[in-house]
């Protein structure tokens, strides 16, 4: 008989909904659990903007839920007024658990250190700046801005910290490409390349 696991809970609410990214969100949290305390620090670019919008992967509410559970709190940092205002009241029964700005995403990392006290980022979540899948859209800007938030955070990052990035499985690379060309050079370590890609020191 299979052992329970501490991420049972997520599996069964979420597998489904989460599809391609269950895989990596999973195995994000699980390393979260092993590798930081009840005073771990998550930073995510890019908030939720709709309702069980699980199609973008519903990130805040998720980090929300598993921080209620066993300690922690948010950072999610989003450009738009709009989806911050939105995020705030889909955040409302973890609001003790995270806190959501308004703000360019890369300032705020370079400023984290100031804002924070210069605590540690446990899990880094890099999801901001949509990519565009078809080719008459450039998608240099939005592989730029993820390698510029990645940049920002680095000296940020915990001994044990984690990378979680969206939107990698994707014609032309995806978000990450050079993000991710970054932490390889970096010497980081690579867990699960999918939708969203998944680094560990």
């Amino acid at each position: 008989m299979r052992q329970a696991t501490p991420l049972d809970w997520f599996a069964k609410k979420y597998e489904q909904k989460l599809g391609p990214r269950f895989p990596t969100f999973s195995r994000a949290l699980e390393l979260l659990l092993e590798r930081s305390g009840s005073n771990r620090a998550i930073v995510e670019t890019g908030c939720v903007r709709e309702k069980n919008d699980f199609s973008a992967g519903y990130s805040s509410v998720l980090f929300g839920e598993f921080l209620e559970r066993y300690g922690g709190h948010l950072h999610s940092v989003d450009i738009s007024e709009r989806n911050v205002v939105i995020c705030r009241k889909l955040m409302r029964r973890y609001a003790r658990f995270a806190t959501v700005y308004q703000s360019d995403s890369i300032a705020f990392l370079r400023d984290w250190p100031r804002l924070s006290g210069d605590a540690p980022i446990d899990l880094l979540y890099l999801d901001s700046l949509d990519y565009p899948v078809y080719n008459e859209f450039p998608r240099e800007e939005s592989q730029q801005h993820c390698l510029g938030e990645l940049e920002a955070a680095l000296s940020s990052l915990s001994t044990n910290a984690i990378v979680l990035i969206d939107d990698s499985d994707l014609p032309g690379g995806g978000k990450p490409l050079l993000a991710k060309q970054r932490l390889a050079e970096l010497g980081w370590h690579n867990e699960i390349d999918g939708y969203q890609t998944l680094w560990t020191r």
